[in-house]
């Protein structure tokens, strides 16, 4: 009787506890939004965006600009990255990996179900990515007020940054 009195209190005060204690297996997803952006330099500037993500890039290009996408070695690995207009694309390398850029105007994109490094450069520039990894933004020095928003984790929307900044997605 004892034991069983004993195991019900050890039972009672760790129960608590261990509701409390946050999953070390579950992983955080997070997401970033960009809308509007413009850097300066057009298709041959510095990025707008560089995102390095595992799980999905959906974006559009409005006006002019250069997408690099390049698949990265996942253990789920699902679906190649697909543009619709089809504008015009050449195979790059990264690293060792190849990837596809594309260029153009007036163009969407996305890259669905693995691990993906998604380069932007260029203005018209809306981002929507979902997942666990890392985003560097890059706004105008030029037209500070006029680049763009961007959004990481559901945060307050905010102006492109003029000095290339790097959040955390997740």
């Amino acid at each position: 009787m004892r034991r069983i009195l004993l195991i019900c209190t050890l039972l009672a005060v760790l129960a608590p506890v261990a509701a409390a204690a946050p999953a070390s297996t579950s992983a955080k997803h997070g997401f970033v939004v960009v809308r509007g952006a413009a850097g300066d330099g057009g298709v041959i500037g510095r990025p707008v965006a560089t995102i390095i993500v595992k799980g999905f890039v959906l974006g559009r290009v409005s006006k002019e600009g250069k997408v690099d996408i390049i698949q990265l070695p996942s253990v789920n690995g699902r679906g190649a990255p697909q543009v619709t207009p089809g504008p015009s694309t050449r195979g790059i390398r990264w690293h060792g990996l190849s990837g596809q850029e594309f260029s153009g105007s007036n163009f969407r994109f996305r890259a669905l179900g693995g691990s993906y490094r998604v380069v932007v450069r260029g203005s018209g520039i809306y981002l929507f990515a979902g997942g666990r990894g890392h985003v560097t933004l890059l706004g105008s020095s030029i037209y500070k007020r006029h680049d763009g928003q961007y959004s990481v984790n559901g945060g307050t929307f905010r102006s492109m940054p003029t000095n290339p900044l790097t959040r955390k997605i997740g």
